[in-house]
């Protein structure tokens, strides 16, 4: 599938044409990251007032915002608030919708699409590559932007589980492959790359506060199982250690039923040349 020269020089051209987004946002995550262990030492000599008031917090309040876990006397703890709770799953998500976004309903808006239609390429070719192409600059993004926490921290002499750190890179590796996945398929029916931000940015809106909703009315308690932020809780993995498998599957699944069915729609559609 992705094996000949072509396919490869899609891909090439695909992560030269994406490698300023990729840049930025990683580096901003690093630039995070290296924020958080400057400050840790002072959120140390609080703990106890933190963790206080955190237990002062309804349960499901905390359980709501996938926070229930945290404990800021361990940086595993403190990272998972400030880095895992919000910032890093929407640098991800606003990644992922780029990507997606310009990889298919982008060039189909400018017209470029239809210049690469017009070569000796097949549409598989052109789908698989540019599909892959994102999957490779995710990973990279989720590699920097997870996985340096283990030696940053380490020179700064804090103590960190680098096999919690990694369990959590592989299960927020899974939740934005998913996303993108889902944007891909929009993406790939699309003729305006505003459409796929839109129709995915609003998927996920509605996911979030289904899952908010869920945790603090309990007759809608059933709703959090329709958002992938029920699943996706690193506070959990971080501070215990504990990949759930069931987010795994779920995500999997999603990934692999929006990517087929991203191939299947994208090879029918009707694109002029």
């Amino acid at each position: 599938m992705i094996s000949d020269n072509q396919t490869w020089t899609i891909i090439k051209k695909e992560l030269y044409q994406r490698r300023w987004a990729l840049f930025g946002f990683s580096l901003a995550a690093i630039l995070f990251i290296l924020l958080y262990i400057s400050i840790f030492p002072s959120f140390q000599k609080e703990t106890a007032k933190l963790n206080d008031l955190f237990d002062a917090y309804p349960k499901a309040v905390l359980q709501a915002f996938n926070i229930d876990q945290l404990q800021f006397s361990t940086f595993e703890g403190y990272i998972s608030a400030e880095h895992f709770s919000f910032v890093w799953p929407l640098m991800a998500i606003f990644l992922a919708l780029s990507l997606a976004g310009v990889g298919f309903a982008g060039e189909i808006e400018k017209g470029t699409m239809a210049f690469l239609l017009s070569q000796p390429v097949s549409r598989a070719k052109i789908y698989w590559a540019k599909y892959f192409s994102g999957i490779l600059a995710l990973t990279a993004f989720t590699t920097l932007s997870i996985l340096l926490i283990i030696p940053l921290a380490k020179i700064q002499n804090i103590e960190v589980n680098s096999v919690n750190v990694l369990k959590t890179a592989v299960l927020s590796l899974c939740f934005v492959w998913a996303v993108y996945s889902l944007a891909i398929l929009v993406s790939s029916v699309t003729s305006e790359k505003n459409r796929t931000y839109f129709a995915l940015g609003g998927l996920l809106l509605i996911m979030y506060v289904a899952n908010v909703v869920s945790g603090l009315v309990t007759p809608l308690k059933s709703l959090k199982y329709v958002s992938f932020f029920n699943y996706y809780a690193p506070s959990k993995t971080l501070t215990t250690g504990v990949l759930p498998i069931s987010s795994l599957i779920i995500f999997c699944t999603v990934t692999v039923i929006a990517m087929i069915l991203g191939y299947i729609l994208f090879s029918r559609r009707d694109i002029s040349v």
